[in-house]
């Protein structure tokens, strides 16, 4: 027997797609400057040595640990409430 459906039930799937929308650039942000800058350190840029290099410097560095700390803090609030 078919289960009823709510009508809420869009809802569902909208979530998940807008939280992809924003949260693997999100994780882009944090991690791939880090990444980069571990290539780097260990001569590993054989493509694109120069995004490489340009992901590793320091103001994407700054700007991961910013987007990180305010991540975090969104999350350890919402924990807390």
């Amino acid at each position: 027997m078919a289960k009823p459906r709510d009508w809420n039930d869009w809802a569902m799937g909208l979530t998940l797609v807008l939280q992809v929308i924003v949260y693997v650039p999100l994780l882009y942000v944090i991690l791939m400057p880090w990444l980069c800058l571990v290539l780097v350190k260990l001569y590993k840029t054989l493509l694109f040595p120069g995004f490489f290099h340009a992901m590793a410097s320091t103001g994407w560095l700054v700007a991961s640990g910013v987007v990180g700390l305010v991540v975090l803090f969104v999350v350890i609030r919402s924990l807390l409430r």
